[in-house]
């Protein structure tokens, strides 16, 4: 697979995140020239550590799923830099040993929140799974070996290889787009609200799946989600977002067993419950 020979550094952040600030235009009049800037991530920094799950949560339209499209350059950033296992991320690619590079989405993959909107209806399983493989020039057959590999560990039968994505339910296609993410070999995930279309069972069955590949792979993940109760289930650590801003940080059972920012406290107090 395409990472397999890479070398990483060993004791180093899986991602270092420095000072990272997105910017969007606000336009208006006739002609829509460019009147001011919406900054919707503020001098963010964080880092991932190697084999854990770092979640990044608040309210919607805090940022977090924009700070995670900057990572993978779905969005461009207006400042800050990113480090990829202690190598500099610049124009896509980071720079490996013997000076060659590796392309960021060799090492990172994305797993966005609507699953079916993030496959294409057109195409089956297979060619869904195998594409990308086959355009970093692997051969159909080594494709397809690896697709019938992941469905298995995804909990898919192999038999379904031929199906279309209408075909399968909310929890089954989110398992397809982990397994499409697999398929280069990842070190990274980023996963983007992956649980909250899904029923509370689904979702748990997700969460267990995500663990298994972390423990498995060797995957280090960055969890995206305002549903305080998953984060508490899978979360190593923890990054508090409110307007752009990260307000607080840490592991995960001191922040949302004991969290000093009160915005922290209005999250966790939005938890239901069950009063007898």
């Amino acid at each position: 697979m395409p990472n397999q020979e890479a070398s990483f550094l060993e004791g180093v952040p899986a991602i270092e995140a420095d000072g990272l600030a997105v910017r969007f235009p606000v336009r208006g009049g006739v002609l829509g020239k460019v009147k001011d800037y919406f900054t919707a991530v503020d001098g963010v920094s964080f880092t991932l550590s190697q084999g854990k799950i770092l979640s990044v949560v608040g309210e919607s339209g805090c940022g977090k799923s924009t700070l995670v499209k900057s990572l993978v350059g779905l969005v461009p950033l207006a400042s800050g830099s990113v480090k990829l296992f202690g190598r500099e991320v610049h124009e896509g690619k980071v720079a490996m040993d013997g000076g060659k590079a590796m392309r960021v989405c060799d090492l990172v993959q994305m797993v966005f929140q609507d699953p079916f909107s993030s496959l294409n209806p057109r195409q089956t399983v297979s060619e869904i799974l195998t594409a990308p493989l086959m355009a970093r020039k692997v051969s159909f057959e080594q494709a397809q070996r690896r697709a019938c590999e992941l469905l298995e560990r995804v909990s898919i039968p192999v038999g379904a290889m031929e199906k279309f994505p209408h075909e399968f339910s909310g929890g089954q296609r989110q398992r397809l787009c982990i397994a499409r993410s697999l398929m280069v070999s990842p070190k990274i995930l980023l996963c983007d609200e992956v649980t909250s279309a899904l029923d509370v069972s689904v979702q748990a069955q997700i969460l267990h799946l995500l663990d298994d590949l972390r423990r498995d792979l060797g995957l280090s993940i960055l969890f995206i989600s305002h549903d305080m109760q998953v984060v508490r289930a899978i979360s190593d650590d923890v990054l508090v977002m409110y307007f752009g801003k990260v307000v607080e940080r840490g592991v995960a059972d001191e922040v949302l067993t004991n969290p000093q920012h009160d915005y922290t406290k209005k999250l966790l107090s939005c938890v239901p419950t069950i009063r007898r």
